[in-house]
Formats: structure tokens, C-alpha cells, sequence
């Protein structure tokens, strides 16, 4: 059984893109993992040290999270007991990412971009450019069309 990682962003035209995922792979008979990293930011607001989300917000958020992966799940055709659906909260989500596939020992992560391209894709840091390098297991990017 193969393990699938899926990085999941909320924005609307990748979880488009993702569910289009169904008509490209064939994700029966392995284990599908959803999963979110919602990015911990920390700055300074008036000489004010900031950081959001606290940790007072991340059963809602994550409660949230989860509703995104459920529909997700379901928009996929995807069974119970082959999903595991999993949201983190972390300073860097490349870091756990790549945490996150070496533990799961993954076969494949697959993720969606934003498609940009010119001088906003050039100077723009994406997880899928950081994964193409680091990544301990095949990729599968997807680009809007």
C-alpha cells in the first residue's frame, strides 16, 4: 500500500486544482494523507513583539481546517479508513513538511501551485520549490490551468 501525501493550501482555485486530482491518479488502494500546516507569524506591532495565531486559536482554526479536508475527502472519492487528515501549526510549513514525509516514509507528495510566474514567481519562496530539492520521495506539482 502506497502512502500519499497531499499538501493541501486553502485557496480556492488549488483546492480546485486538487480536486481535479481524481481523474488523474488512481488513489485506491493506498493511504491518502490530507494535511494543512497553517504558518505560525511572528512580528513587531508598535516595538510590540506579535505572534498569530495563539494558541488559545488553533482548536478553532484547526476545527475549520478540517471541514476544508473533509470536503476534500469527499470531492476525491476517498474512504475513511484510506485517509488520514492532519493539521499543523508550525513557523516553517517546508520544514514540517518535509518532517511530515520522512516519518510517513512517503511514496509520493503531491501539491498544487499558485502559478506565478514573471517577476512575482521569481522572487517568490514556494513550498514546492523548497520540496523539489528536499524532498525524501517523488512530487507531483499541479498547476492551475
Amino acid at each position: 500500500m502506497k502512502n500519499i501525501v497531499v499538501c493541501v493550501d486553502l485557496r480556492e482555485e488549488s483546492l480546485k486544482v486538487l480536486q481535479s486530482l481524481k481523474d488523474r491518479i488512481d488513489l485506491s488502494g493506498s493511504t491518502v494523507h490530507l494535511v494543512h500546516v497553517f504558518e505560525i507569524k511572528m512580528g513587531l506591532m508598535e516595538f510590540t513583539p506579535v505572534v498569530y495565531p495563539v494558541p488559545s486559536q488553533y482548536e478553532e482554526i484547526e476545527s475549520s481546517i478540517m471541514g476544508f479536508l473533509d470536503n476534500l475527502k469527499r470531492d476525491l472519492g476517498l474512504k475513511d479508513n484510506q485517509v488520514e487528515k492532519h493539521c499543523f501549526f508550525s513557523q516553517s510549513k517546508e520544514q514540517k513538511i518535509k518532517e511530515y514525509l520522512e516519518d510517513k516514509k512517503a511514496d509520493m507528495v503531491i501539491l498544487s501551485t499558485r502559478g506565478k510566474h514573471g517577476i512575482e514567481g521569481f522572487f517568490a519562496s514556494s513550498l514546492a520549490d523548497f520540496l523539489c530539492k528536499y524532498s525524501p520521495c517523488d512530487m507531483l506539482v499541479m498547476r492551475p490551468r
